[in-house]
């Protein structure tokens, strides 16, 4: 039997309408390649598992009893996998036609290529992040001070100059993510420590360690509703996206240097909490009061951790 040319590892959690228009998006933007399609469910409890049998019967499906994190299940995933490459997908990512196919090309074309991103879009059609530099102090230092609000158009806050070629970049959104299986292998699969976020990064920077570059693809395209069901509880994403943060920081940055970027994200925190309580006493209102405290409890999480 011939292996499929790439395995589709999607991870759901409480994202049933997301997944749905995700699976269904799949054979179109695959063209002429084997797909085989892998879901992991982490414990949803929304109904995501029914419609996957009734609607998507060739999916294979995990379904786990508990939540064991993003990383995990897409290795559970990569674990039952056949295809010579994997796609990471998440649930609320749509790939558009020809995609994945553009992904692998550029893959076919360049061997020294371990890992190739789609570019992500709002679902209004504005361009979103997609590839950025890994984190370390001058990335820290300019959210720190508020300066991705003042140049939102900066390359460090993900946003690459538009063209029509592949370019090579530090890291890539794992929301649609090609990688060679030996690689993804050889790697050790995701880190999971990182529960959710961080992972993708993580993942980028090893392989660049091992030789390997990772690409954004601009002919490959993917609208991305960024956050479908983590923002469902904004305080637990602040939490597991601070604590990652500081995992990662730990894992890459040892030392002083390292000392000193967690310190630049402490501080950084610090000065959100008053002013986002600023801002909503001047008119920002119950987001901003909801922001302020969620920053507040992360401040606490990362002092007492």
């Amino acid at each position: 039997m011939k292996a499929p040319d790439v395995s589709v590892l999607v991870v759901a959690y409480r994202s049933r309408t997301d997944l749905a228009a995700c699976l269904g998006c799949l054979g179109p933007a695959a063209g002429p390649l084997e797909l085989e399609t892998l879901v992991v469910d982490n414990a949803s409890g929304d109904g995501s598992v029914e419609m996957l049998r009734e609607r998507f019967p060739e999916a294979a499906l995990v379904a786990n009893e508990v939540n064991r994190g993003f990383a995990a299940a897409v290795n559970q995933a990569a674990g039952l996998a056949h295809g010579r490459r994997l796609l990471l997908l998440n649930p609320d990512a749509r790939p558009a036609p020809g995609s994945v196919a553009a992904l692998v090309d550029v893959l076919e074309a360049r061997p020294r290529a371990g890992l190739a991103g789609a570019q992500l879009f709002h679902p209004d059609g504005t361009a979103q992040a997609s590839a950025w530099p890994a984190p370390g102090l001058l990335t820290l230092g300019f959210e720190a001070l508020f300066l991705y609000n003042l140049f939102p158009g900066s390359r460090l806050h993900g946003l690459m100059p538009a063209g029509a070629e592949p370019v090579v970049v530090e890291t890539l959104s794992g929301a649609c993510l090609l990688v060679e299986r030996d690689l993804f292998l050889s790697l050790g699969g995701l880190d999971e420590r990182f529960f959710l976020y961080f992972e993708d990064t993580d993942l980028c920077l090893r392989a660049r360690a091992a030789g390997r570059e990772a690409l954004l693809v601009p002919g490959a395209q993917a609208v991305h509703a960024i956050g479908g069901s983590a923002f469902q509880d904004r305080r637990d994403f602040f939490l597991r996206f601070h604590e990652s943060r500081r995992r990662f920081i730990r894992k890459h940055h040892p030392g002083l240097h390292g000392a000193l970027m967690r310190a630049i994200h402490v501080a950084g925190l610090v000065v959100r909490v008053p002013a986002y309580a600023l801002a909503s006493v001047l008119g920002g209102g119950a987001a901003m009061r909801e922001r302020a405290c969620h920053m507040a409890a992360v401040l606490r999480q990362l002092s007492s951790s």
